[in-house]
């Protein structure tokens, strides 16, 4: 069979977008002009394309308490902007109070119902609907006010509609418990399923066998993809609730910066940026979730394999003193803590969003770091602590700190 070819310079039409051509005399029918408006979303969606899928900015989710009407929970997600695998661009200019209910379907028996966990309510209180749930954020479509016609009595009133909104919705999704292998009574469920989202590909023998590896996918999110996870939608936050209530909300677990998703193939996967940015997530999570600890419990009685099965390659623990820190590494392989200098911090830290996570379930070694002018400062101190695959940064360096808070180098 003959094959076809197309000639250098010869436009090529198979995929182009067609507007239509509008001129004077031209006879224009509604059929006309949503043809354009089609070939406009279109183009929008062809530059979302470009720029990949993921969070512009902002969208950040807040739990907010059981304020919504009836006693209900609700959550508040602040302004900001998405792209969507289809390349729709979600945009939220105010922040929105968010009830976190779905109401039951009408009927004799009718009762509102939490996420579809139905049950009788009483006055005042709520069913918490137990389990983990994705919240996500995607496109709808409603329409507003009524048009003038002429000419045209037998016009539906469906059509004669004054204006299409291009609006976003809000999607609860339950991620059924077999969907994933974290234990929702173990103190450390929060974190296991932060790092299902992120994905092997984050772990230290990811790359072992290179060959025989697949490219890296968020796994968790992939897996919802084949049950209720949409294109259209991008998520925003996993949120927990057990038969007491709100657990937690999650949002860096699942919040992914724009992006082109990896091309197939290991090579592919190595170079491309979207790990990058799975790194940042997972440094932004442990700080997330080691404030949201500090809320409600002494973080000097903390003993971290308890609450963290994997930790960041590198994290800022706040007000955590010398005499705690065996308590807190009980179990794991450290050394430290050392001084770093304040201007190593940052590239530690940037060079840290491509390395493997911390297995706190292995001899995994870890540096812990005290900023040095911070402690020569007398001010309230962070430890820094890193992950052993990344360099060692307490060298002493000539003519930077002195005495006691500089290290001697490790090589002469």
């Amino acid at each position: 069979m003959a094959t076809d070819f197309v000639a250098l310079q010869e436009p090529f039409g198979e995929d182009a977008i067609r507007t239509v051509n509008f001129f004077n005399g031209r006879l224009l029918t509604g059929n006309d002009m949503g043809r354009e408006q089609a070939a406009r979303r279109e183009a929008d969606a062809r530059i979302g394309l470009a720029l990949g899928d993921g969070i512009a900015n902002g969208l950040q989710v807040v739990f907010k308490g059981n304020i919504a009407p009836g006693g209900r929970p609700a959550a508040e997600v602040q302004p900001g902007a998405a792209v969507n695998q289809e390349g729709v661009v979600l945009c939220l200019k105010h922040k929105v109070q968010l009830a976190l209910d779905r109401a039951a379907t009408p009927g004799a028996d009718n009762v509102a119902c939490l996420f579809g966990d139905c049950a009788p309510l009483a006055d005042g209180d709520y069913v918490a609907g137990a389990g983990l749930y994705l919240l996500t954020i995607a496109p709808a479509f409603t329409s507003e006010g009524r048009a003038a016609v002429s000419g045209m009595g037998d016009t539906s009133p469906r059509c004669a509609l004054d204006a299409t909104v291009e609006a976003v919705q809000f999607r609860l999704l339950e991620i059924r418990p077999e969907l994933h292998d974290a234990d929702p009574g173990q103190p450390d469920f929060r974190n296991r399923i932060a790092y299902e989202a992120f994905g092997a590909g984050v772990l230290a023998d990811w790359p072992a066998d290179l060959l025989g590896s697949g490219p890296r996918l968020d796994d968790l999110l992939e897996t919802m993809r084949g049950h209720g996870l949409d294109d259209a939608e991008v998520p925003l936050a996993l949120i927990a609730f057990n038969s007491a209530g709100h657990i937690f909300t999650d949002s860096w677990s699942v919040r992914r910066p724009i992006g082109l998703r990896d091309p197939e193939g290991v090579v592919s996967t190595l170079s491309e940026p979207r790990r990058l940015g799975v790194g940042r997530a997972m440094f932004r999570q442990f700080q997330d979730e080691i404030s949201s600890i500090m809320k409600v419990s002494d973080i000097n009685l903390l003993v971290a394999k308890d609450r963290f099965r994997y930790l960041p390659p590198v994290g800022l623990i706040p007000t955590l003193p010398d005499n705690r820190l065996a308590d807190f590494f009980k179990g794991m392989t450290v050394r430290g803590p050392l001084h770093i200098d304040a201007s190593a911090v940052e590239p530690l830290l940037r060079e840290s969003f491509a390395a493997p996570v911390i297995d706190t379930d292995s001899d995994h070694a870890i540096w812990l770091y005290r900023i040095a002018q911070t402690r020569k400062a007398g001010e309230a101190e962070i430890l820094v602590f890193a992950s052993g695959h990344l360099p060692y940064r307490g060298d002493a360096r000539f003519n930077l700190n002195y005495w006691n808070y500089a290290n001697y180098p490790l090589i002469p």
